[in-house]
C-alpha cells in the first residue's frame, strides 16, 4: 500500500532510486566492504576476511527482506544489516563492522546518496540554464510592460525579465559547485568520534576509505557527521526552490487572460483543463512547481532542529532525516525538470506584450520627467508637472499625453522629441546589453560547472 504521493505521483524514477530502501542497503554494504578492504590494507583484519566480505557483498545475496526480518526481532536497523551480511560470510563473519558504529555506515552511505544526487542536480540546473538562455537571446529586444506593485511601470524587454531569472540560476549553479565539497562527507571514527577501536592509524584509515568511495572525510566528528553539512544542502535546495516558485508565479500571472503575454504549452487535442469548465487552459505545471517549492523549503526547519543533538549524539535527528533529505532531493529534482519543461515549451505572445504596452501611455511618465529635465526644467519641478498631469488624467479619464498638453508641460519639447518619447522601444535603456552580459556570464558558469563534474 502506497501512502506518500512521492511514491506514485512526484519525482523521477532515477532520483527516487537513489533513496530507495534497496539502494540505501547497497550503499551501506558498499561502505562495509570498503571498510574491510582498508582494514585489511592496514593489517587490522586478515586479507582473506576482507575478500570473504567483498564476495558476500558483491554476490547480491544480502537481501532487504532478510534485513527487515532480523530487524523485526532485534529492533536495530544497522545491526540487522551487519547480521545479514555476516550470514553470507565464512572467514569474514567475525570481522564485519569491525571498529565502527552504526552512523559511520549510515552517514557515509548518506554522503554517497547525496553525491549521486548532486550529479542529477547539476544536470537539472544546466538544462534549465540552457532553456532560459534561449529565451533571453530570442527576446532581448521584445518590448513589454514592466510592472511594480502589480501596476504598470516603465518598459522592459522580455529578455531582460528572463535574464534576471537566469542570473539567479547561474548563482545557484555556483552554490551547488561550491557546496559540494562541504556537504558530501563521511566518517568512520566510531561512537564518540575518537576512532579508538581502529588504533593509531584511525585517521589514515578513514581517509583511505573515503578516498576509495570518492568523498571527503569529516574533519572532526562526534558519533555523526556534523549536521551543518545537511543544513547547507537543504539551504541550497531551498534557495533553488524559492527561485523556481518566483518563476512559476510570474508565468501564472502573465498567463492571466487580461494579460495574456505568455502561457504554458497546452495540448488542445487531448488535455483537460477543468472537470466542470471545459474551456479552461490552466498553468498547472507552474502551479505544481509553486506548491512543491513551498514543501521543499519547509524541510529546512526539521534539519535545523536535527542539527542540535545532545553531547556526542542522540537519536532526535534520525527519524526526521528519513524524510527531510530524500524528500528535499527528490522534489527539488522534480520541480527543476518541470520548470525546464515550462520554459522549453513557453508560448510568448510578443504582439500582446506590445499591445498591452501601447494601451497605457502612463508607463512613459519616467521618460517625460527625464526629457523635461534635459530640456532645462529642474528635475523635481518636472516630476511634479508629470505627477499632476497624471492625477488629472486619471480624474478626467484621459491619456497622460492629453493631460500634459493641457498643463503646458510639452511646450519645451519638439514634436519630433514627443514622437520619439511615444515609442516605448526607445526607452528600455541597457536591457539588450544586460541580456548579453548575463549570457556571457552563463557560459562562464557552465564551464565552471562542467569542470567540477
Amino acid at each position: 500500500m502506497s501512502v506518500s504521493p512521492i511514491e506514485f505521483r512526484y519525482g523521477r524514477k532515477e532520483v527516487k532510486n537513489i533513496f530507495s530502501e534497496e539502494a540505501k542497503l547497497n550503499y551501506m554494504l558498499r561502505v562495509e566492504k570498503t571498510l574491510a578492504q582498508v582494514e585489511a590494507e592496514f593489517n587490522l583484519i586478515p586479507k582473506g576476511a576482507y575478500q570473504d566480505i567483498e564476495n558476500a557483498v558483491d554476490s547480491g545475496k544480502v537481501k532487504l527482506e532478510r534485513v527487515k526480518e532480523i530487524e523485526s526481532e532485534i529492533k536495530h536497523d544497522i545491526m540487522a544489516v551487519v547480521r545479514a551480511l555476516s550470514e553470507e560470510c565464512t572467514v569474514g563473519e567475525k570481522y564485519v563492522h569491525f571498529g565502527v558504529t552504526s552512523n559511520d555506515i549510515i552517514d557515509t552511505a548518506t554522503a554517497l546518496q547525496i553525491r549521486d544526487f548532486y550529479h542529477f542536480l547539476m544536470e537539472d540546473l544546466l538544462s534549465l540554464q540552457r532553456s532560459m538562455s534561449k529565451i533571453v537571446d530570442a527576446h532581448r529586444l521584445t518590448v513589454m510592460l514592466g510592472r511594480t506593485h502589480g501596476q504598470h511601470a516603465s518598459p522592459i524587454t522580455f529578455g531582460l525579465k528572463m535574464a534576471v531569472y537566469l542570473s539567479e540560476i547561474n548563482r545557484h549553479i555556483e552554490r551547488v559547485v561550491q557546496s559540494r565539497k562541504r556537504v558530501i562527507a563521511g566518517k568512520i571514527m566510531g561512537p564518540v568520534g575518537t576512532g579508538a577501536a581502529l588504533g593509531d592509524a584511525a585517521l589514515e584509515i578513514q581517509d583511505r576509505v573515503m578516498e576509495i568511495l570518492g568523498i571527503t572525510s569529516e574533519t572532526a566528528s562526534s558519533q555523526i557527521v556534523n549536521r551543518d553539512r545537511y543544513v547547507e544542502l537543504l539551504s541550497v535546495l531551498s534557495g533553488i526552490a524559492t527561485s523556481l516558485e518566483k518563476f512559476g508565479t510570474e508565468v501564472r500571472n502573465l498567463q492571466r487572460p487580461e494579460i495574456n503575454e505568455v502561457s504554458e504549452f497546452f495540448d488542445r487535442d487531448k488535455q483537460v483543463g477543468s472537470s466542470s469548465m471545459p474551456s479552461k487552459v490552466n498553468p498547472i505545471v507552474s502551479e505544481n512547481v509553486v506548491s512543491l517549492a513551498r514543501l521543499v523549503r519547509s524541510f529546512i526547519i526539521p534539519e535545523y532542529e536535527a542539527a542540535v543533538t545532545w553531547h556526542e549524539r542522540d537519536l532526535t535527528n534520525s527519524a526526521s532525516e528519513r524524510f527531510s533529505i530524500p524528500y528535499s532531493c527528490i522534489l527539488s529534482d522534480h520541480i527543476i525538470t518541470k520548470m525546464t519543461s515550462v520554459f522549453d515549451n513557453l508560448l510568448v505572445n510578443s504582439e500582446r506584450m506590445l499591445s498591452n504596452l501601447k494601451s497605457d501611455d502612463f508607463v512613459l511618465s519616467e521618460r517625460f520627467v527625464s526629457e523635461l529635465t534635459m530640456s532645462g526644467i529642474p528635475r523635481q519641478e518636472a516630476h511634479e508637472m508629470v505627477r499632476k498631469a497624471s492625477m488629472d488624467a486619471y480624474a478626467n479619464n484621459t491619456t497622460l499625453m492629453e493631460s500634459l498638453k493641457r498643463n503646458g508641460a510639452l511646450e519645451k519639447l519638439s514634436s519630433e522629441k514627443v514622437k520619439s518619447i511615444m515609442d516605448p522601444a526607445s526607452f528600455v535603456g541597457s536591457a539588450d546589453r544586460i541580456c548579453k552580459v548575463v549570457l556571457d556570464q552563463t557560459e562562464k558558469v557552465r564551464y565552471l560547472a562542467m569542470g567540477s563534474a
